[in-house]
């Protein structure tokens, strides 16, 4: 990247929507990557003009959005230019009465989600509020809401793209009964910004729900606890469910949201459950974490501080997180075996979600003796997961 890009760029964009600045870029580094430069389009034209000019120098870009998922994925090369969307955050189109919505990529989530808010809908992800959309959509991010409301490309209607030759290409419709032609707009979801800028996307949204809560339900060990919960997820309609493993003791929770006499119908079945099911076993309101807490608002998923036996307490340093899908049958056997791999692999302690109906999110964090920087072996444990 040289001066006359550089030069090119603030022509096309205005000088104060390029960065250079070394103060700004360190601020937005995060792992091994330090974006050589930073633009800021206002438009999906301006977002092509950048793609076009990046691909005549052989500048290689990389999209950002909230910040909030950017060590996904292979690592950028040296030399990228960030480009960043924010400035794309308008509501486009809202008709209420369609349950359709049009925003732009760079529009962060808990701000959709307000403007929805005021017509008593939403769209019902798993996210923290200032994740943009155009990033919910590269990363393909779900949780375990998915139970009930599916996941993101259920709800993505449609796609305004900047594509490698920095042509704006626009898939899919802005209605929800749309069969012309191919889905092409599901191509892109979780691309992680490799096929296209996303400038602009409609979703289909749902009614916000009348009440809503999350109940954990705790156990002392893990086999009792698990049983239980493929139980009550089996025969009753919770909006998300996940269990967490180590269990000592076992906890899961239950996301709730439906008509103020359904959700006291369920917790009165919840309760019977667990009366029925024996001594030690137990549920009650969850404490909410900050609305911009990490993939649920439900107990912070995060592992905070290990108690070593000597009195000793350590924050663990996350390495990595790994995602893959699994049946409930086969949880327990699977996650015995993956602890054992991931102690060989040189990982310190692990902690994993199993989302109902089938997907395990595993957190791998270092070992306590381990100098800082010095990673587990993690292809070894993938390896051992893709079964090679």
């Amino acid at each position: 990247m040289n001066d006359a890009f550089l030069g090119q760029l603030e022509r096309a964009l205005g000088a104060a929507h390029v960065v250079t600045g070394a103060q700004v870029l360190d601020a937005l580094a995060t792992g091994a990557f330090r974006p050589a430069a930073l633009c800021k389009p206002g438009s999906a034209e301006e977002a092509a003009a950048v793609v076009r000019l990046a691909a005549e120098q052989q500048v290689p870009l990389v999209p950002c959005g909230g910040w909030t998922a950017q060590t996904f994925g292979e690592a950028a090369p040296a030399g990228a230019l960030a480009v960043s969307l924010q400035r794309l955050d308008r509501l486009v189109e809202y008709n209420p009465d369609d349950l359709v919505v049009t925003a732009q990529a760079g529009m962060s989530f808990g701000a959709l989600q307000a403007a929805l808010a005021e017509h008593g809908q939403c769209l019902p992800l798993d996210a923290p509020g200032h994740a943009t959309l155009g990033g919910l959509i590269a990363t393909d991010r779900f949780g375990p809401r998915r139970l009930m409301y599916g996941a993101l490309r259920d709800m993505v209607l449609g796609l305004t793209v900047v594509n490698g030759d920095g042509l704006v290409r626009r898939c899919g419709g802005r209605v929800v009964k749309n069969v012309t032609g191919y889905a092409l707009e599901k191509l892109y979801i979780g691309s992680l910004g490799t096929l296209g800028l996303f400038t602009e996307a409609t979703f289909k949204l749902r009614p916000a729900p009348e009440t809503a809560g999350v109940q954990e339900l705790t156990a002392p060990d893990f086999a009792r606890g698990f049983a239980l919960v493929r139980e009550l997820a089996a025969r009753l309609p919770f909006a998300a469910v996940s269990a967490s493993f180590p269990g000592k003791p076992f906890s899961a929770q239950f996301g709730i949201e439906a008509s103020p006499p359904d959700h006291a119908r369920i917790l009165r079945e919840m309760e019977s459950a667990v009366q029925a099911a024996g001594s030690g076993i137990a549920f009650q309101d969850a404490e909410l974490a900050a609305p911009a807490a990490d993939l649920w608002p439900a107990l912070p998923r995060r592992m905070r501080a290990i108690q070593l036996t000597e009195g000793r307490e350590v924050i663990p340093e996350l390495r990595a997180r790994l995602t893959w899908p699994c049946r409930a049958a086969d949880f327990p056997g699977c996650m015995a075996q993956v602890d054992v791999a991931a102690r060989e692999a040189g990982f310190g302690a692990l902690m994993a979600f199993y989302d109902f109906p089938g997907q395990v999110s595993l957190e791998l964090f270092a070992e306590f003796e381990l100098a800082q920087g010095v990673p587990g072996n993690l292809d070894r444990l993938v390896r051992f997961l893709r079964g090679e």
